[in-house]
């Protein structure tokens, strides 16, 4: 009776399970591809690193039969590398050719156009690139003995596909020594992974970490090497022999969800996806190269199911460490310390490559572990939380569950200035995205359709919270930013440094301003940490702004150095207040120009300083009259923190 009751229960439980199975949703690998590589595109400068490891993702993946214009197109932007249309920015000379994924395609005879600036960049790397103590090839930064492994990536690909084509042996025997030589230095005897650098806390030190990505770099330069090395080589096998060795010490850090921790062996530490597509590319070509025992097939097949979990519907993708090089002194707990980015510029080609490389061995569609994009902010857009997206070629937007904000960029720098502009929202949930959408498709966001709109207009003033230095009754502010880079892109907080290249004042030339904007929940404000950058050491009048539309309510307290306004801008769009705040230790007083109201503070050249801004809108369900708005003011100066906010990113 009571095996019959267990058989039961047992036949029960089958049919629940496999039920839950057939209501899960089944995509499709090339489509998954795709999306990953229209979103990478828009979050990823092609003339940077980042951008070539996308590059070759994709051109793995264009190789295959039915992509030929993909193909085409790809083959178009490596061009771009050498007509100048692109200029390579990074310190290792391979990226001015577009990086190892022209060296494939050329290899691959997919590309013979490309083979005059693939093996110009060879003979370059050969000749000017820096070296180690060792010999091996490390960035022109990296002085004395500092090597670390991300530059494997760069260096051995490249010059094994340019030796192929070329016939050039001392290119494919250089690619060898590389990855072997770093391996060697940087290998943890203890777990058989890779620390990631060597020198950066002082001569002959090794960074502690056995971090994600490094690990990943490794392993995307070890597995090209097993699978396009020549099996004749004189030292295959001991490639061969090193690669069993890594990824199965790689597979004993797997997780449930088939990836791989920031902190490979502390799994306290968040899942992050970099590091695990790069790995799951170097695993899937262990298997197919059938180098590792096939029973492992389940271990890649799971982890591109997990993988799924972090990857929007959009292509978008969640839970990638930002730049990181032997943080602090380069222990386990610097490395876990770094935060994850939503869409950082790291995320897209890991992603690619892996999706490829199932591709490639016969994977035509991956059921995901949890729904797609389950950890993804595009895929939540009711949720609760802080985002920050640059968008348009041009612009860096940010919100909370209040409010929303943006910064414009060099593209846009005939219409606007450094001015902050303000989005208004009603709702708490995200807006930027759809806002932008709105956009695209010709829709007008100015327009409230019930989530707010952007109403406020700064143009070339200050809007809520730039600066300009004050000079003879008169502000000199920056142009708009020239280049930016996300620091934290999370559910509780956001953070973006966006630098601000040279502008002059009278008597003063030169200027440069490296801006740091933080933003968390539940408040109106952000908090700014600048540094104004000069040759010399100085010290200088700064004044804050804000912009009005001629007939503000202005509110002034000395005592905690702040100016807030209140302004009816229209029937329609009600009414705005702002302000700023700044240490009132630096406070000096207030002044107005062309409309713009002006807090102003002395500072010194090349030191930080913190100030904070923000803005409220009477159509919020915060603030429904002035009294609101200054109330506010008055209770959010007593919070303040005027250190400097940009100790936890260094």
């Amino acid at each position: 009776m009571k095996m019959r009751i267990l058989f039961h229960y047992l036949t029960f439980l089958w049919i629940i399970l496999a039920n839950a199975q057939q209501n899960k949703t089944t995509y499709n690998v090339k489509h998954i591809i795709k999306s990953v590589y229209d979103q990478g595109l828009q979050h990823t400068e092609l003339d940077f690193y980042a951008g070539t490891l996308l590059l070759h993702g994709i051109s793995e993946f264009s190789v295959l039969p039915g992509n030929e214009e993909l193909l085409k197109n790809t083959i178009s932007t490596y061009k771009k590398f050498s007509d100048g249309s692109i200029n390579a920015k990074g310190s290792l000379i391979s990226y001015e050719a577009g990086g190892s994924g022209a060296a494939f395609l050329a290899w691959k005879n997919a590309a013979t156009e490309l083979d005059k600036q693939v093996n110009v960049a060879a003979a370059k790397m050969m000749h000017k690139q820096n070296r180690s103590p060792e010999g091996l090839m490390t960035a022109n930064f990296a002085t004395g003995d500092k090597i670390f492994i991300d530059v494997a990536f760069a260096v051995s690909p490249y010059l094994l596909y340019a030796g192929l084509k070329s016939g050039n042996q001392k290119y494919i025997n250089m690619a060898v020594d590389e990855t072997i030589g770093l391996f060697r230095i940087l290998k943890d005897k203890e777990t058989g992974l890779l620390h990631q650098a060597r020198g950066f806390a002082g001569a002959g030190s090794i960074s502690e970490d056995n971090w994600s990505r490094g690990n990943g770099w490794g392993a995307f330069a070890l597995a090209i090497l097993l699978r396009d090395l020549p099996k004749t080589h004189p030292r295959y096998k001991e490639v061969q022999k090193l690669g069993r060795q890594f990824f199965t010490a790689v597979l004993k850090y797997q997780n449930k969800e088939g990836l791989w921790h920031q902190e490979i062996t502390d799994k306290s530490s968040y899942v992050e996806t970099s590091g695990s597509g790069l790995l799951l590319y170097g695993l899937g070509i262990m298997l197919e190269e059938k180098i590792l025992d096939q029973k492992y097939i389940r271990n890649f097949k799971l982890g591109l199911a997990g993988y799924m979990s972090y990857i929007g519907t959009d292509g978008s993708v969640s839970h990638t460490c930002f730049s990181c090089l032997a943080p602090n002194q380069g222990t386990k707990e610097d490395y876990k310390s770094r935060p994850w980015v939503f869409n950082d510029h790291h995320a897209f080609g890991p992603a690619v490559l892996a999706f490829a490389q199932a591709c490639k061995m016969g994977i035509e569609d991956v059921t995901p572990l949890k729904k797609m994009g389950h950890y993804s902010i595009a895929d939540s857009p009711k949720t609760v939380r802080t985002y920050m997206k640059f968008d348009r070629g041009s612009d860096v937007a940010w919100e909370n569950d209040r409010i929303a904000y943006r910064v414009y960029g060099p593209s846009v720098r005939s219409k606007v200035g450094n001015g902050i502009d303000v989005w208004t929202k009603k709702v708490d949930y995200p807006i930027i995205d759809n806002w932008y959408k709105l956009n695209a498709e010709g829709k007008d966001y100015h327009i409230d359709r019930g989530e707010g709109c952007d109403f406020y207009h700064m143009g070339k003033l200050r809007g809520c919270g730039a600066i300009g230095v004050w000079v003879d009754g008169k502000p000199y502010a920056s142009e708009t930013f020239d280049s930016y880079k996300f620091l934290k892109n999370q559910t509780d907080g956001v953070g973006v440094q966006l630098n601000y290249q040279t502008w002059n004042a009278p008597g003063i030339t030169g200027l440069e301003e490296k801006k740091i904007i933080e933003m968390g929940l539940g408040s109106n404000l952000f908090k700014v940490t600048s540094t104004i950058k000069s040759d010399s050491d100085r010290e200088l009048v700064v004044a804050i702004g804000i912009t009005t539309y001629g007939h503000p309510e202005i509110y002034k307290n000395e005592k905690s150095a702040s100016v807030s306004t209140w302004e009816n801008t229209s029937p329609e769009h009600g009414s705005i207040g702002s302000a700023v705040f700044a240490d009132p230790k630096n406070f000096i007083g207030y002044e107005s120009y062309q409309g713009d109201q002006y807090l102003l503070i002395k500072v010194k050249t090349n030191v930080p300083f913190v100030y904070y801004a923000g803005a409220g809108w009477d159509k919020s369900i915060y603030f429904k009259s002035k009294d609101d708005w200054f109330n506010y003011i008055n209770s959010e100066v007593k919070t303040l923190d005027f250190k400097d906010g940009t100790a936890i990113y260094k």
